[in-house]
């Protein structure tokens, strides 16, 4: 048995919870201090059984929201509220809980009201349906009930003479002959029936039969959030984005609007077949303090959780709730995100139409995987092209490899996770350029084949040649175009799948780092966002904020280069160690999380391992969690424009 506790009150929190502990043998309490935490932890949870929690906070956050988020993925919890404010005005909001009344209560009467809300019947909060399945009501008939509220219960329903199902909302017997619940009912009908959108279930109809008084409105379409998280489906970054943005769309039309709503649940959710979302009815009239729109967001996030997929996906949900959104700012935020992920697909359109295809075999699945999760990767291709403004002489010299040390010790991994490196490696300043790459290749032609291949490299692959790399190498060498883009050798070869740039480490003398290697050169012993420090600096790398898809495009306003850039450009991403071009340029493959590990696991198919991209390029926007985010591509053959590497070695150059 699992109780969450959630009280604001720092000084007798922790006694609270210990006598809980200590006199509730069987439960694992989980004591937490404020409503934010407490719904992440509810996202993640296996199981709850009892939720404790204040009603009001003094942040004006509610337990309300709570309630709703826990029993969207445990519609069995029992719930106890406790306040310290008068409660009246929250009747519907209470819903019949019980609550204790903070005065401050003692530990043993909080222990004493959760024995006696274990003690009381499972199915207390649940009395029969008012209507049984079959009742015909006017032109309805009920089919089953949906859920219950304190003064209505709504059921699934057909409307007889079109055979189209409806929702039907009753009010209970027991509140018609309160002449004042019927008139706020009646209110609400009315306040339902004034708004009009289309991601909001409409109001049909409003009636009374045989003494009964209820109302109408639409099914949306598909299944609502709790029937998919049921079900244990969850949902890529491209899918999810379009049901948050739906939800969002709905909540900031009707809240700009001055609509006031109930807890929005994850009943209230619908997502059709198209991943397009909308939401039943929860508007009504005014009553009680005014709602947190931010809270109410984060509640919304945390709701969504369980059906995020890993990566990605739940990597942009943990950025939503981190920036603390109100309804508009989600709105504005989730376009930015569809506006990226819109103009990525054109750029992998005008890469598929305008790129000859690489003739390297692979079997079906490969392609399908590819599919699935290149909706869910931020940009990597527009053409096989350099700088959006080309150096004023194009460099004929190969820059030579220079190399960063960065010394042993502690650094700050991923999201405040400390790591230990014990030892010393040497990393390259710069990204492995077109010339150090042809120095490469003509090494190739005259050694024996395969000298330098990882012996997992597939039989099929050929070879260590980019496409289309005669015109490519041409156009770099006499520093003229190569599909409308200025090029040069010391621009950062790309391409390259993790074979091809396995081979070459291995042929420097060095290796492909790890992600914990690649991640504290770029971010310093401190853990800096950025390699520079904190606080976004724009156009202090090569990233998309500036970048436009069309071949020879108008981009780098901000950065200077719409594609890549040439690395002994002068540049200010550089990391603490004095590592280039770790935030932007291009992406860069990585071998592994540490040395003695394998590839990870992919995110959506357990059974298959795939390397980590690390790095932001030049058609990615500026985030926070540039380097941070772990991309997994479809597999260790995918090549992009947008990717190279560098090279790690373990001794002094």
């Amino acid at each position: 048995m699992t109780l969450l506790f959630v009280d604001s009150h720092a000084t007798l929190l922790e006694s609270r919870a210990a006598l809980l502990k200590e006199r509730l043998p069987g439960f694992t309490v989980v004591h937490l201090a404020d409503v934010h935490a407490a719904l992440s932890w509810i996202a993640e949870a296996e199981s709850l059984d009892v939720l404790v929690t204040e009603a009001i906070f003094d942040t004006k956050q509610t337990g309300f929201a709570l309630r709703d988020a826990a029993r969207a993925r445990f519609p069995n919890v029992r719930v106890l509220f406790t306040t310290r404010f008068d409660l009246t005005g929250f009747e519907v909001e209470i819903g019949g809980a019980p609550v204790l009344k903070d005065a401050p209560y003692s530990p043993e009467k909080l222990v004493q009201r959760v024995q006696a809300l274990m003690a009381a019947p499972a199915d207390a909060s649940e009395p029969p349906p008012v209507m049984v399945p079959g009742t015909v009501l006017g032109n309805y008939q009920v089919l089953d009930r949906l859920y219950i509220e304190r003064e209505a219960e709504t059921y699934r329903a057909l409307q007889v003479t079109v055979q189209r199902p409806v929702a039907l909302a009753l009010l209970k017997p027991d509140y018609l002959k309160q002449k004042d619940v019927v008139a706020k009912f009646k209110e609400r009908i009315r306040v339902k029936a004034s708004l009009t959108y289309a991601r909001i279930a409409p109001l049909y109809e409003a009636g009374e039969a045989n003494g009964w008084l209820f109302y109408t409105r639409e099914l949306p379409r598909g299944r609502t959030l709790e029937e998919i998280e049921e079900a244990e489906e969850h949902l890529n970054e491209r899918r999810l984005t379009e049901v948050l943005h739906g939800v969002a769309e709905a909540m900031q039309h009707a809240t700009s609007r001055g609509y006031h709503h109930r807890s929005l649940a994850a009943r209230d959710i619908y997502i059709d077949g198209d991943h397009q979302a909308s939401i039943t009815n929860i508007f009504r009239q005014a009553g009680g303090e005014k709602r947190d729109p931010r809270a109410d967001v984060r509640a919304l996030l945390a709701m969504l959780r369980p059906i995020a997929g890993e990566g990605k996906a739940r990597g942009m949900l943990d950025s939503l709730q981190n920036a603390n959104h109100d309804w508009n700012s989600l709105l504005e935020a989730l376009d930015d995100i569809r506006d990226a992920m819109r103009e990525h697909s054109i750029v992998r359109k005008i890469e598929a139409e305008t790129m000859p295809a690489v003739t390297r075999e692979r079997p079906w699945w490969v392609y399908a995987l590819g599919v699935v999760i290149l909706i869910g990767v931020a940009a990597v291709g527009a053409l096989m092209n350099g700088p959006g403004g080309a150096p004023d002489v194009p460099s004929k010299d190969v820059q030579h490899a220079e190399w960063v040390r960065v010394p042993a010790g502690s650094f700050e991994f991923q999201k405040n996770e400390a790591r230990d490196l014990r030892y010393d490696f040497w990393i390259g300043k710069h990204e492995v350029t077109i010339g150090q790459y042809d120095e490469f290749l003509t090494v190739l032609k005259t050694t024996p084949a395969g000298q330098w291949d990882h012996p997992e490299q597939p039989k099929t692959k050929k070879g260590h040649a980019p496409p289309n790399w005669p015109a490519l190498i041409t156009a770099a060498k006499s520093g003229t175009t190569f599909n409308g883009e200025p090029l040069s050798l010391n621009m950062p070869v790309t391409q390259v799948d993790w074979f091809d740039a396995y081979a070459y480490a291995k042929w420097r003398g060095g290796r492909l780092p790890t992600e914990e290697e690649w991640e504290k050169a770029a971010r310093g012993e401190k853990g800096f966002k950025y390699p520079w420090g904190n606080r976004d600096l724009p156009g202090a790398a090569n990233l998309g904020d500036d970048y436009t898809p069309s071949p020879g495009g108008k981009g780098g306003q901000i950065d200077g280069y719409n594609l890549s850039a040439p690395v002994t450009r002068v540049t200010k991403d550089i990391s603490p160690h004095g590592v280039h071009d770790m935030a932007g340029n291009v992406q860069e493959w990585t071998a592994s999380e540490t040395k003695d590990a394998s590839w990870p696991v992919f995110p959506d198919y357990p059974d298959i391992r795939v390397p980590v991209v690390r790095g932001g390029h030049f058609g990615l926007k500026s985030s926070d969690q540039l380097l941070t985010a772990r991309m997994f591509p479809e597999s260790a053959l995918e090549t992009a424009i947008a990717r190279g590497f560098r090279v790690v070695r373990d001794t002094a150059p």
